[in-house]
């Protein structure tokens, strides 16, 4: 059933569509916009690595880096390359992979339809063979060298490891060099076959383009499903971290560190408010008008603003604050003393709403950019809500729920730090 949506404060409307293929469907019209974009999703990162299909008892395993391998591989197809075509049709077109999802997209200002029958038709195509798999992982051993060799990498992925003991996230998402070499065009194939399902992908639309026109294009090349879509398996993650400090020496002339606290998932019907939950504090705790940032940064600890990251997904669930200085420790017993007085003090009426119209402000702003409206819808699809669904929750949201967040999610036992130097 199509549902429509209109939001007065912001001014635009969401379509969602359930398919007859089982693929759900977001349009976002934006009349007398020049670019158009879209993007087709995946519920497939780098994360799941291990599967059940819903036919079967036994458990499957895969390579590390093999959600990120099939990105790779899926736009060389038997009639050609994809990224040609799409530049053939004044497209720009690219793909990504992360924890959780892989998304191939597009955008341009002519030949929208064109364009979008080429996604949806190239993704739901594989042209696996022996030789083009073995070439692809020179390509993708080169890729992740180059990571290695990326301090920003290394801090943020020594921190996972710093926090995780069991769960995948702790994992690189291209895989490690020899993770790939184990990967043969069979596991592609099975893989591929697991997770590239109808009811597994959503699509996100936005631009000056016609919701009818999208969805009847949609519905028209979408296989229909069978039924078959895998569910991922997690081993069962502590909530204690594993170590509180790991460094690494890259003769930097400035060390940078990643400060981070390993926290609860919640379920799927809380996770929405949680990220904007999570925001809020991070901002009132680490952002540019907070005392701990005046503090660290009159004292030299800490060189730039603090960048602040929520991340969360199926059975994980972490802040990281990032920053260029000398002094992690100390950075970080600094910021452990805000939240300490935070949790005594509580935060006044007045931070709070600062806090949250900031928040909504850059939600709102987002609106006036097609790629944001896309990516950030792309988020929200895939715990099966709209950006009306997150407009509404941010502004729902109460000062006595951040000031409980303080009080239970940013613990010093699960507080870790990773350098790089």
């Amino acid at each position: 059933m199509e549902m429509r949506k209109e939001n007065n404060v912001i001014g635009d409307t969401i379509i969602t569509k359930k398919l007859s293929s089982g693929m759900k469907c977001y349009i976002i019209p934006k009349n007398g916009y020049g670019e158009k974009m879209a993007v087709l999703c995946t519920k497939f990162g780098s994360n799941d690595i291990v599967y059940r299909r819903p036919t079967e008892e036994q458990k499957h395993d895969m390579p590390l880096g093999t959600a990120h391998f099939i990105e790779h591989k899926l736009f060389e197809q038997s009639w050609g390359d994809a990224f040609t075509a799409f530049s053939k049709q004044s497209a720009t077109a690219n793909a990504f992979t992360d924890f959780q999802k892989t998304a191939y997209y597009f955008s341009c200002q002519k030949n929208f339809e064109l364009n979008l029958k080429l996604l949806l038709s190239f993704v739901q195509h594989t042209h696996f063979t022996q030789q083009s798999t073995e070439q692809e992982k020179k390509i993708i051993a080169s890729e992740i060298t180059m990571y290695q060799d990326e301090p920003s990498w290394i801090v943020f992925f020594n921190l996972l490891e710093n926090m995780y003991h069991n769960h995948t996230v702790k994992n690189p998402i291209a895989g490690t060099v020899n993770s790939i070499q184990q990967v043969t065009k069979e596991i592609l194939q099975k893989s591929y076959e697991a997770y590239y399902t109808p009811e597994n992908f959503c699509l996100v639309c936005a631009g000056d383009i016609q919701s009818d026109e999208v969805l009847e294009i949609a519905d028209k090349i979408m296989k229909p499903t069978n039924g078959h879509r895998a569910v991922s398996l997690f081993e069962k993650e502590p909530e204690s971290v594993v170590k509180q400090y790991c460094e690494k020496n890259m003769s930097l002339v400035e060390p940078i560190f990643q400060i981070g606290f390993k926290q609860k998932p919640l379920e799927e019907s809380k996770n929405l408010k949680q990220i904007y939950l999570m925001r809020m504090a991070m901002d009132i705790l680490a952002g540019e008008s907070s005392p701990f940032f005046e503090q660290a940064y009159q004292k030299q600890w800490i060189q730039q603003t603090v960048d602040c990251e929520f991340f969360s997904g199926d059975g994980y669930a972490f802040t990281a604050f990032s920053a260029t200085g000398k002094y992690a420790e100390k950075t970080a017993e600094l910021l452990l003393k805000e939240i300490e007085k935070i949790q005594k003090e509580g935060i006044s009426q007045e931070v709070f709403e600062r806090a949250k119209n900031k928040q909504v402000g850059r939600m709102v702003r987002g609106f006036n950019s097609i790629y944001a409206i896309c990516m950030s819808q792309l988020e929200l699809a895939l715990k099966n809500r709209d950006l009306f669904d997150g407009f509404h929750t941010l502004k729902s949201i109460k000062k006595e729920e951040i000031q409980r967040v303080f009080q239970k999610d940013f613990l010093e036992n699960n507080m870790t730090i990773s350098v790089v130097k």
